[in-house]
This record gives C-alpha cells, structure tokens and sequence, in this order.
C-alpha cells in the first residue's frame, strides 16, 4: 500500500501482498487503517480533478474497440475463463470482464503497457475469494489475500510458470489497496485495481472514451451488481481492508463522488 499524503512516508509495498496477508490474516494496523482511508481520499480526489479536466476539454479519451482489447487465445486465458464458469454467478463474472476491459482501457490511457494474458487472468480470478466455495471465508481472512492464493494454487497445479502465478496472485491480494502504482506492484495489479474500482465506484469514467464505456456495457451489463457485495458486506473479517473501507464510506469519513456509471449517458 502506498501513503499518498504529502506529509507521510510510504508504507512497506509488502502491505496487501499475499505474503503479508499470510501472516496477518489480512488485518491492517491501526496505522494502515489510516493510510488505507487515505487511499480512498486520493481515488476521489483524482476523480473529481478528472471529471473538470474532462469538462474543461483537458481529458479526451481515444476510443478503443473492445474486440481489440480481447485476451489472446492461450491456455491460461482459457482454463482461467473455464475455471470461474462453474463458480461465480452471471453478476460476479460480468463485473470481472468489465474489471479487465476498464482496466486495460485506462492502462493504455495512462501510458501503462501489460501482459494481456496475465492480466486477463487477474482479472477474472480476482474474487475467488468471494465464492460460495471460498476456504477459508472472509470472515476468516481478507478476501483478496485468499483470492490470490487460490488463483496462485490453480495456476500452479496447471502447471504455469510460478512467476506467472505468482504475478496474478499478488494483482489480486492488492487490489484492496485502491491506489495501486503500476511502478511499485506491477502493471497487471494496476489494471485489476482500477478496472475494480471504476465498476463498483466510477473512479476513471473520464479516461475513456464515453463509446468504449458503452460497449463494454451493452456487452456487460452492470445489473445487480451492488447484490454481490452487499450480500456479504457484514461477513467481512473485522480490521480488513473490505471490512474498514465498507465503514469509510457508508459512515461518510470518505467523501465519495457520485458514480458515473449510474448516470447519463451510461444509464
């Protein structure tokens, strides 16, 4: 996790890492508490910065096909996809297509090159750990971290390269931290975070093309989303990064922006 207060230092990367989580359960210090607030406070505040420049004719978005966005034809796009087929729910595996398509179209607006295989794979394995199936559950540990471990043990036992696996396990684990540099963890944990955090809280809307938007969302609809989350909103292991950013933002500590996605022309 990174500090974005000006007036602070940067915490260990290894927070929210799947090594960290393994040791911790996934819970955040009070310390980390804190700077995971700060996180959430920098995400709005550079939507809000995107939004006027966007209006001021500043932001201007190229459009970009999603046919060209498609992951490659390779055997770990494939048992990736085959593998979460059986498990998430049609709302769950929308959202993590929308993840992989908001995420690359706002990698390639900032000027961020991935690995579109590895990438895909992050994308859709990101909630494993939201699963019926998911052991251990997340009111038992961060969600994120277990989500990696799981996503890290299929690659595995696929027989991917470990430092493949291990590439999408750590995008996963550290998505939860919302401000995600693609210099310190990696462009395929960028792509998962802000293709994450677009769909459940519009953060990005304004770094690509309106068109491009709708087509992933006439394709991906985001019906019933907020079901997949809410359902489990209370379950969550106290002290994690779900469980303290979920109290953030529905006491009202973390101004949040309306969300774009829920309004014209995207509705």
């Amino acid at each position: 996790m990174k500090i974005v207060s000006s007036s602070s230092s940067a915490l260990d990367v290894s927070v929210g890492s799947v090594e960290w989580g393994e040791s911790t359960k996934g819970i955040l210090r009070e310390s980390e508490q804190v700077q995971l607030i700060e996180n959430l406070k920098y995400i709005f505040s550079q939507e809000k910065l995107d939004a006027e420049r966007h209006r001021l004719g500043l932001l201007n978005p190229k459009y970009i096909s999603i046919d060209d966005l498609l992951p490659p034809d390779t055997k770990m796009v494939r048992e990736s996809l085959a593998y979460v087929q059986d498990l998430y729910k049609p709302t769950l595996m929308r959202h993590c297509w929308r993840t992989y398509y908001f995420g690359s179209m706002i990698a390639l607006h900032d000027g961020i090159e991935f690995d579109r295989e590895l990438g895909f794979a992050s994308a859709m394995l990101h909630d494993l750990g939201l699963t019926p199936t998911a052991d251990p559950r997340p009111c038992d540990c961060c969600f994120a971290v277990n989500g990696g471990v799981h996503a890290r043990d299929f690659l595995l036992g696929q027989g991917f390269a470990r430092a493949h696996a291990d590439t999408v396990a750590h995008a996963i684990a550290v998505h939860l931290n919302y401000h995600v540099p693609a210099e310190e963890h990696g462009a395929e944990a960028f792509l998962v975070t802000r293709g994450a955090i677009c769909d459940v809280f519009g953060t990005g809307v304004s770094r690509m093309s309106q068109q491009s938007v709708k087509d992933v969302l006439a394709k991906y609809s985001r019906d019933e989303l907020y079901s997949v989350f809410s359902a489990t909103a209370f379950e969550h292991l106290v002290g994690t990064r779900f469980e303290a950013s979920f109290k953030a933002v529905t006491s009202g500590l973390v101004e949040t922006v309306p969300h774009a996605l829920d309004l014209p022309p995207f509705v």
